[in-house]
């Protein structure tokens, strides 16, 4: 299903068109519990603000907290407008959020940073920490190349492991916003290189596709040389 994550059991990354669908599939991970939402971006594939309707009152009466949101002005923008549509108003607190600025949310300290994903609008990568302390866990989809500014900020952090988005496969097209399986090798050879990765950190693919070329299988037989191991649906990762 398309891509998205849970975190510390309170955060959830993205709320793409599937979620009703990942709420059936793993009920261990009630939605109801959600207490913050971060947007990487307004992507259709990441981004389903109708779906923010069924926290309201009349769909959710039990529920006694908002929804705490944390992303950019663009996404804050289209959930404005989209609730104008909305059966009843829904509890949502939303948050901008810039660049390199780290926010407590909920059990995590959260730092976004920007990707390299489209030219229309800003796209977030997020780097992720314990309250209590920690190294941070890098997430990052949709991701692109990484602008200069960008690996100078990564380079003065210290990282436990990294998400990285493998939208290309093994399809070497021009396409700039996703990666392919060689390119995220080179994002994870450049974050050893920085110091920022220690070599046996875990690496983890995900956001893939049929224009990637590959079935799961494939790319696993051709990720695990390069210390890099293929997400699947309902995987989870303790850090």
């Amino acid at each position: 299903m398309r891509t998205s994550a849970l975190a510390g059991g309170l955060v959830r990354i993205d709320l793409p068109p599937d979620t009703l669908a990942q709420t059936h599939r793993y009920p261990e991970q009630p939605l109801a519990e959600i207490e913050h939402l971060l947007f990487t971006h307004s992507h259709d594939d990441h981004f389903a603000p109708r779906e923010l309707q069924y926290l309201s009152p009349n769909f959710a009466p039990q529920r006694t907290k908002p929804l705490q949101i944390w992303l950019t002005e663009e996404c804050r923008d289209r959930i404005c407008a989209e609730s104008r549509r909305f059966f009843e108003k829904a509890p949502l607190k939303m948050r901008i959020v810039e660049p390199e600025r780290t926010y407590r949310v909920g059990p995590l300290w959260v730092t976004p940073f920007a990707a390299n994903h489209s030219p229309s609008e800003r796209c977030l990568n997020f780097l992720l920490a314990d309250v209590m302390g920690g190294e941070e866990f890098l997430y990052g989809s949709d991701t692109g190349w990484y602008t200069g500014t960008t690996w100078d900020f990564l380079a003065t952090r210290r990282l436990r492991g990294a998400v990285m988005e493998c939208g290309k496969g093994i399809s070497e097209n021009p396409y700039a916003g996703h990666l392919s399986l060689s390119e995220c090798a080179a994002v994870k050879t450049r974050l050893h290189q920085s110091g920022s990765l220690p070599a046996n950190a875990p690496f983890f693919l995900t956001h893939f596709s049929h224009t990637g070329l590959l079935l799961h299988d494939a790319l696993t037989e051709r990720a695990a040389p390069l210390g890099m191991t293929v997400a699947h649906d309902g995987l989870e990762v303790e850090v």
